[in-house]
């Protein structure tokens, strides 16, 4: 067994009638046939990484007994900075590995996003592998647990602080402190005597606490499963502690994958190196199985050791299996510079080499055993890394498995290097922010929007809550990628709002021409024409608005109007239907005397979709009823469809009760107005189910002010009580296949406010000829929509 991974030190070895050994670095022994615990400098790597060893075991009484197979093909070493730990435990930054010979790729920039702090920037996992766009979108990892099977943690560390499960754990090994001496059990506490393990946890999962550095799942519970061996080289063969040694004990790394599957972590990060043979090696494929078959992820670190194939005889062939059985289920990190250079030295993924992501893990800080910073280079904290990222894509999509998460990671990489799959950046730099991303043909996704907008283009009027109603139904679908990911698509630029319902310049009453207030007498009858709309009426017909006013009788007058508006007086008490409709022109007559009126009006809009006709009655009392029809054709208040969604038209009988009184001294007038809405027509694609209800009211004020008339009140345009419909909804789109979901359902389409108007104005006749005027209005939850405001005014001079 040879198990390169942990840190400073190596401990025991193995018990087998049969010991191969396999030893790098320099070692010494004893004349009497015993190997001496040698621990000194053995010198560098490829990447300047101090090596120290210790090596204990050989020939002698003091054997460390991991399996009781037969036969065990076993070699021992722990090389430092095995599977890739650098741990530079004196805090020093480590040396900077020099640049390969690859063309150079472009440094990933720093990220604007608020997710962008000191501490993020200090992260050199984080920052390469573009965290930040998860971040900004509530991605933590939290609810998912990462196991990392090292050294043990420190569970007081604050960094870890409430995230570390109740199930980490150590565990039972067999020991015995000589040939004939009986077996006994040894077991280590959880406590990262090493520091390998605090490092590696921190870059997969170290708190966003703003401070020091943060993990690349900073919300993830952390599964600390410690695998540290015996150290056995001064150990009494009769009694007395067994001191932990300082390198795992690779008999351990079965079991320890065993268990995290069964407490529900679901991904693995292993930052060691080495090869077992016999039964540990058939334990460990075992293992590996069990990920498969529960469709986990197990992480593993490349070697540091300079040109070593990582996969062929090592453990990661043990997992994945010389049939690559299991190679679905398995990811390789691999380390790059933050300038994502590869070291010039470095292990290689070997056969694995398409399942190889690169991060950056050189020259990073990461946390102590002590919880001091600590500068680090290796291999052993890309895996880490990596496993953070999955437990990213996990929290977000919980269904996806490790397959379908090393895939995505996998195919949305960064190429660097020489393009394609390579050995010094196997398929290329990780990225999240890809990763988090849908992945489809681009075309793919204009077909979704193009199917989504059949089902929203509709035009609301302000009477439904405009865009916002429909929007709550139907603006959007859930669209999946390649990999299965559920998207939510939006479509709220297909919903166009007709109108919020204020409308400046037309709420204040205009002031009536001297000729039309002059006292009238049996005898003394007057004509008079005026305009009473917008100039671009005139020119979009031929016949300017005219109006004809007489008194047939004494205290009677007459009025009859052609091409004038129909069913909008001014003021806040002006027409409901205001929002609804393009202003109505045509005819109109009216009567009073006596204390009271009656009139009569027809007309239609402009674009000829919709016509009102209106009859009102007024007693001396002040009490008055108004009772009106308006026909609109495919339209139903306002709302229209495209082809093909049926609404013929609608009927909409409006009854209006108004009142007018003197209040201290003020007049002031009211109205409540119902309505009831008839549709006609209807399709598949929405069908309304019922009558439309809706309701509107008004309150305004006068007063003389400054020679003048100034008017307030408070108002609020028609708004529907009651509207619902059956409707053929888009529920998912598949990007990759074009196949649509629909579904039909019940939608209400009641708005979630009521809009009220506020409005002052004044006016006053300058002469004979002449009038000024000026209002203001403002709206609240304008449109019918929660929290939308609209503000308008306008001032007239108006000069004969």
């Amino acid at each position: 067994m040879y198990v390169q991974g942990f840190g400073l030190k190596t401990s025991a070895l193995v018990l087998s009638r049969v010991l191969n050994f396999r030893l790098t670095g320099r070692h010494r022994a004893s004349a009497t046939g015993r190997c001496r615990r040698l621990e000194e400098p053995i010198g560098t790597d490829a990447n300047g990484d101090s090596r120290v060893g210790e090596l204990i075991g050989c020939r002698s009484r003091r054997l460390a007994i991991i399996r009781n197979s037969a036969v065990v093909s076993a070699t021992i070493l722990l090389a430092a900075c095995g599977g890739g730990g650098g741990v530079n435990s004196a805090g020093g930054a480590a040396p900077a590995p020099t640049p390969s010979a690859t063309p150079t790729p472009v440094p990933t920039p720093t990220p604007t996003s608020a997710a962008d702090t000191a501490e993020y920037r200090a992260s050199g996992a984080v920052v390469g592998m573009k965290a930040a766009y998860a971040y900004d979108r509530g991605i933590t990892g939290k609810g998912v647990t990462i196991a990392v099977i090292d050294t043990g943690i420190n569970v007081d560390e604050a960094e870890f602080k409430g995230r570390i499960s109740a199930d980490s754990t150590s565990f039972d090994q067999k020991i015995a402190r000589c040939a004939t001496c009986d077996a006994e059990i040894v077991r280590y506490d959880l406590k990262d005597n090493n520091g390998h393990g605090s490092g590696t946890a921190s870059v997969a999962l170290a708190a966003r606490d703003a401070k020091g550095v943060q993990g690349v799942a900073p919300e993830a519970t952390l599964l600390a499963l410690k695998i540290a061996g015996p150290d056995m080289s001064n150990v009494s063969p009769t009694s007395g502690p067994v001191p932990e040694g300082g390198g795992p004990n690779s008999a351990l790394i079965a079991p320890a994958i065993t268990y995290a599957v069964e407490k529900g972590a679901f991904v693995i990060s292993l930052s060691l190196n080495g090869f077992a043979g016999g039964q540990i090696a058939a334990d460990q494929r075992k293992a590996m199985d069990l990920v498969r078959t529960s469709d986990r992820l197990l992480v593993n670190s490349v070697s540091n050791d300079v040109g070593l194939d990582s996969f062929a005889g090592q453990i990661a062939e043990n997992l994945v299996g010389t049939d690559l059985a299991n190679k679905d289920w398995f990811l390789f990190g691999i380390r790059v510079d933050r300038n994502l250079h590869a070291p010039s030295g470095n292990g290689t993924p070997g056969a694995l080499a398409d399942r190889t992501l690169a991060v950056v893990a050189s020259s990073i800080d990461v946390v102590g055993k002590d919880g001091s910073i600590t500068t680090v280079t290796g291999n052993s904290f890309a895996a880490p890394a990596i496993a953070g990222a999955a437990a990213l894509l996990k929290q977000y999509w919980p269904q996806l498995g490790g397959k379908t998460i090393s895939r995505i990671l996998l195919d949305t990489a960064t190429d660097l290097g020489t393009p394609g799959v390579d050995q010094l950046y196997g398929v290329g730099l990780l990225d999240v922010g890809q990763a988090m991303q849908a992945q489809a043909p681009a075309a793919s996704f204009v077909a979704a929007q193009t199917a989504l907008a059949n089902f929203s283009s509709l035009t609301m009027s302000a009477l439904f809550g405009g865009a916002s109603v429909i929007g709550r139904s139907v603006g959007g679908m859930t669209v999946f990628d390649r990999y299965g990911r559920d998207y939510r698509m939006t479509a709220a630029t297909g919903v166009r709002t007709r109108g919020t319902g204020l409308l400046a310049g037309g709420m204040l009453a205009p002031v009536d021409p001297p000729w039309l207030t002059s006292a009238s007498t049996i005898t003394d009858a007057r004509l008079g024409f005026t305009s009473t709309v917008p100039d671009y009426w005139r020119q979009a017909r031929p016949n300017r608005p005219s109006m004809v006013a007489f008194s047939p009788a004494l205290g009677q007058s007459v009025t009859l109007g052609a091409n004038v508006v129909v069913g909008g007086s001014g003021g806040v008490a002006g027409s409901p239907l205001r929002a609804v409709v393009a202003t109505p022109v045509g005819m109109s007559s009216a009567w009073s005397g006596d204390g009271w009126s009656a009139g009569f009006s027809a007309g239609s809009s402009r674009d000829g979709r919709a016509s009102l006709r209106s009859a009102s009655f007024a007693m001396p009392s002040g009490f008055g009823f108004e009772l009106s029809e308006l026909a609109e054709r495919g339209r139903v208040l306002g709302m229209s469809q495209d082809v093909g969604v049926g609404q013929r038209g609608a009927r909409t009988t409006m009854a209006s009760l108004t009142v007018r009184r003197m209040v201290v001294g003020i007049p002031v007038s009211a109205r409540v107005t119902a309505a009831t809405t008839r549709v006609d027509g209807g399709s598949d694609t929405m069908r309304f189910t019922g009558p439309v209800i809706g309701t509107a009211f008004a309150v305004e004020g006068a007063h003389g002010l400054f020679g003048g008339t100034a008017t307030f009140g408070l108002s609020s345009p028609l708004r529907v009580e009651r509207a619902r419909v059956m409707m053929l909804m888009p529920v998912s789109y598949d990007l990759v296949s074009g196949t649509l979901t629909t579904r039909t359902g019940a939608v209400d389409l009641t708005p979630d406010a009521r809009e009220l108007d506020l409005e002052f104005g004044w006016s006053r006749a300058l002469s004979p000829n002449s009038s000024v005027r000026f209002g203001v209005a403002h709206a609240f939850d304008a449109g019918h929509v929660a929290g939308a405001v609209d503000t308008a005014g306008f001032a007239t001079l108006t000069i004969r």
